[in-house]
């Protein structure tokens, strides 16, 4: 259970997506706006913000920067109507941990709750020892097992807070992006299954949730062999992971870059689900790369 700040204008709306909290357990204070949200936020503690972009006197927009600047440690997730697409990507740019389009609300707004829960809530026992770490390496051969992914982030998160390398905020957004990463190089990379046949990112990696269509492919020796290598580089300078599946790549070229993105092209290529997940990878870190066969992806985020 979290305390979620949920900041919408729409009392219909508002109530609505209350419900839809509570039934995950969680604790909702209700914001008519950013300004007011940002006073519910000096007033108690808070463990996530969800927020809607298009609002009156201070939009989420708006929010997402004065949180970024007061509230550095309280991740935000936006949610977003038709047509709002672009401004969600610039939010994502500006400190956004993530987002929902309000037509998945209800199949996936506690999903990503629970992905930032999840990074945020990394084991601190070894603090003060990585304090002292300069450069940190790690190489994993992840069979396709998605029950392998949270202790992985966590782990990669630990050290990255304990080296003081990033704000509370960009690790959730980094540990947030590795998950999507792996996820796919599981599902869609290894065992090359179809974005309609997958579970999502959190039923994947938090849950462990395994569909048909991957069962049959795990119980396949030419899918089941293949693992997934996981190069993760901490240093002060950046947090460098590669991400490589043996699987067949995809097309490259619907990737979104930042400042020349088209989203709504990204969304009709495939799924809005796969679409999602790119533009989630593509502004939560500082640079992605894919390689040319696209089975490899780098994600860079710089410290300092």
């Amino acid at each position: 259970m979290a305390r979620i700040l949920l900041v919408e204008d729409s009392p219909t709306q508002a109530v609505e997506m209350t419900m839809l909290l509570e039934e995950a357990n969680h604790d909702v204070i209700h914001a008519s706006n950013g300004r007011l949200g940002l006073e519910q936020l000096r007033s108690q503690t808070i463990d996530v913000v969800v927020t809607d972009l298009e609002m009156p006197e201070m939009n989420g927009l708006k929010l997402v920067e004065r949180m970024r600047i007061d509230f550095a440690h309280v991740p935000t997730i936006l949610v977003t109507g038709h047509g709002s697409e672009a401004l969600a990507a610039e939010a994502l740019r500006l400190g956004a941990a993530g987002y929902v389009p309000k037509n998945q609300m209800r199949r996936s707004l506690n999903d990503s709750i629970t992905n930032v829960l999840s990074v945020i809530g990394s084991d601190n026992s070894y603090a003060r020892l990585i304090s002292t770490l300069r450069k940190n390496v790690f190489v994993f051969d992840l069979p396709n097992d998605p029950q392998l992914i949270p202790p992985l982030i966590g782990l990669l998160m630990q050290i990255s807070a304990g080296m003081e390398l990033l704000p509370s905020v960009d690790m959730v957004r980094m540990g947030v992006a590795i998950e999507h990463a792996i996820a796919n190089a599981m599902c869609h990379g290894n065992l090359e299954v179809a974005t309609a046949d997958c579970p999502s990112h959190s039923e994947l990696a938090r849950n462990g949730t395994i569909s048909p269509a991957m069962e049959q492919r795990l119980a396949d020796p030419v899918y089941k062999q293949r693992t997934v290598r996981v190069e993760a580089t901490a240093t002060s300078e950046e947090i460098r992971v590669t991400v490589t599946d043996q699987g067949n790549g995809f097309d490259t070229s619907i990737v979104p870059r930042p400042g020349e993105m088209d989203i709504e092209a990204i969304f009709s290529n495939d799924d809005a689900s796969k679409g999602q997940g790119l533009v989630l990878m593509a502004n939560l870190v500082d640079e992605l790369v894919f390689n040319e066969k696209g089975n490899e992806v780098t994600l860079v985020k710089r410290c300092g």
